[in-house]
């Protein structure tokens, strides 16, 4: 950037808004991927170990931005789109299993659709970020309390029972005590 020239105030910030630097198109890093993200950004911090305070703070920054109606809408529908494929493919005979009731197949196919949430729920709260933690929880109590009402017969939803629903809330409250974390107020 090049140095200010000694002039009238206004002449500076017409020099100021002349020479301010535009952003350079950046091609490869606008196309890469998660994983090849990450090995940019660990690849740049080994480099520029001076940024890592300023990384660290926008990652915080990046995890702490929880919307509970964005998690509850979000579990909502997929545990609603559930898979009947799979369902298919776990109820029944199965090799070293035996028998297992489509009741039980469904129960397991929402409960790990469910769990990545939860581990999600801990990692946070694992970071110190409890209020966001804590927002995740409500919305999946939200999600999974929306559940309960219009399950379209022949779902995974409605395989699973009626029950399960409240066993996969259990679930939600079960991670919130291991983090020690409490609900915010629901203003619903």
């Amino acid at each position: 950037m090049p140095a200010a020239v000694p002039c009238a105030a206004s002449r500076e910030l017409e020099l100021a808004v002349v020479t301010t630097r535009t952003p350079q198109p950046t091609p490869a890093l606008d196309k890469l991927e998660g994983c090849e993200c990450n090995v940019v950004l660990t690849e740049l911090l080994a480099l520029h170990p001076e940024l890592r305070e300023d990384a660290e703070r926008i990652a915080l920054a990046l995890l702490a931005d929880v919307d509970a109606d964005e998690v509850a809408e979000s579990i909502e529908a997929e545990l609603r789109a559930a898979e009947l494929d799979q369902l298919a493919l776990r109820a029944g005979r199965v090799r070293g299993r035996g028998y297992v009731h489509e009741n039980e197949a469904a129960a397991e196919i929402l409960e790990e659709l469910l769990q990545p949430a939860l581990d999600d729920l801990a990692r946070r709260a694992g970071l110190g970020i409890e209020d966001a933690a804590g927002r995740m929880g409500l919305g999946l109590l939200r999600g999974l309390s929306r559940c309960r009402d219009d399950v379209e017969m022949g779902t995974v939803l409605a395989y699973a029972g009626p029950d399960m629903v409240d066993d996969l809330a259990r679930s939600v409250e079960l991670a919130l005590a291991k983090a020690n974390i409490r609900l915010p107020a629901d203003p619903m």
